[in-house]
This record gives C-alpha cells, structure tokens and sequence, in this order.
C-alpha cells in the first residue's frame, strides 16, 4: 500500500490511514455535507441506488457513500491512488463498494448512476461545461459538485495564479497553470493535478449553476452548510482566498429521467 495524502480514512479494528491527521475524513464538513443532500434525496431508501465518485483519489468518500448502505463505485487515474483504493476495499470488506481506473471521461462505460459525487476534481478539467453535460447523461436524480471557481472582480489574496477573466465553452472564467509533464510517468507523481490536459478552466458561480441547470437539474444552488460554521468560515480570509464552494444539481421527481 502506497502512503494516503489525503483520506484519513478509520477501518473497523482501529486503524487508521493518516494518524497524524486531527480528523477523519468522515467528520470533515465537505463529507457531511454530501451525506446530507444523499439522505434529503433518499431517506432511509439507500438499498440499490448508485453513487459514483469521480476523480476519487483514494476512495475514502466512496467507503462513507458505501458505509451508507448505497451501491457506491470511484474512478480514480492514477495508478498509485487506485492501488489504495483496492486496500481500501479489502480492508473495509463490504460487497457493495467497488473502484475501477479509468479516466473520468469513459464515465459513461459504468452508469448509469443515481447521484454522482465531484469532489476535487473538476477544477482540474479544460472542459468543464462539456463534462457537467456528460454528467447530467448519466445521474438520474442529483450531482454533487465540490470545486473551486472563478472569482468575477478583482482577487487580490487568491493564492491561485489565474489569468484575466475571459470565456471557454461559451462560459465566463479563468484559466489555471496544471503542469507540463508529458509522459505517464510524470503523471503518476502529481497525485493532486490534472491527467491528460495542461491547464484547466475556472467557470465563475453563475456560470457553473448554468451549467449545472442546462445538464438537466432543474434544481440548481450552492450548499453553505459545508464550511461548517456558516458565518465565521464564509467572512474567513482562507475561504475568500480559495474560491471554493460545492454546487448541487437535482432533478425534481416531474424532471427525473
């Protein structure tokens, strides 16, 4: 098993993943979130409805999905974060989680799915309206976007380096530097950026819920209730500097396909 960078992940017997971490990654704001919006979708009704979890590193939010009772499934690239994703499977030894590598873009070789977990991922795309689309394809009922977006005015602070505000895909936003490595092998070392593209897009909020609305959910707004205190955590410097937020997309019963 390779060292975990990010999931704190607590398996039955005690152990932990990242020990040195002060929380589990099951306690974080962002995770008890998302568990939120599945249990205002389905209540106790979990039994057979598919959750993926895109982009999912290192399959610690496809274990709490799982752990729920859902049918959850991650797709994860990198071959050092898939591997594990597989300890994460053996260890947790539940029938009803399960991970494929692929790209996130052959989404559609595995829906489709009930809801569809984005959590750090599509702020790493070039493409971001055309994958929203591809999502919308394959969620039958909600997608749960966690990203970072555009800032519109002036971002003095930001501790990214994006480019002046400008337009892709017909969407207002800014573009962000990835990387320039070339070969699989390079890839492989960058856990945290994008695979097959050099520099990603930023859409701005409105764009994104557009977006997000146009995929077909009708239903379109930015969840608040991940920064964990609301007021304190939303007039932080940190939360100002980092662009971040998570966007749900729903579709009414009327609207479902």
């Amino acid at each position: 098993m390779n060292s975990f960078t990010a999931h704190n992940i607590r398996f039955a017997d005690g152990t932990q993943t990242m020990p040195e971490q002060p929380h589990l990654l099951a306690d974080v704001p962002w995770c008890q979130g998302a568990k939120r919006v599945l249990k205002m979708l389905y209540g106790d009704a979990r039994a057979g409805k598919r959750v993926a979890d895109l982009g999912c590193l290192e399959g610690g939010y496809a274990l709490e999905f799982a752990r729920m009772g859902f049918e959850s499934f991650g797709i994860e690239v990198r071959g050092s974060n898939f591997e594990n994703c597989i300890e994460v499977k053996r260890r947790a030894e539940l029938p009803n989680l399960d991970f494929a590598q692929d790209d996130v873009w052959n989404l559609a070789k595995y829906g489709p799915f009930d809801v569809i977990f984005c959590c750090g991922l599509l702020y790493h795309l070039d493409r971001p309206r055309e994958f929203i689309q591809l999502m919308g394809q394959q969620a039958r009922d909600a997608i749960i976007i966690n990203t970072h977006y555009a800032p519109r005015g002036w971002y003095f602070g930001s501790q990214f380096k994006l480019s002046k505000m400008t337009e892709q895909e017909g969407l207002p936003g800014r573009w962000l530097s990835e990387h320039k490595a070339q070969s699989t092998e390079e890839l492989e070392k960058l856990k945290w950026a994008s695979w097959d593209n050099q520099r990603s897009f930023w859409p701005t909020k409105e764009a994104l819920l557009h977006a997000i609305n146009e995929a077909g959910f009708d239903l379109a707004f930015e969840q608040f209730d991940t920064l964990g205190h609301i007021l304190g955590n939303s007039m932080s410097k940190e939360t100002k500097r980092n662009h971040r937020s998570v966007f749900i997309g729903i579709r009414t019963k009327s609207a479902r396909l």
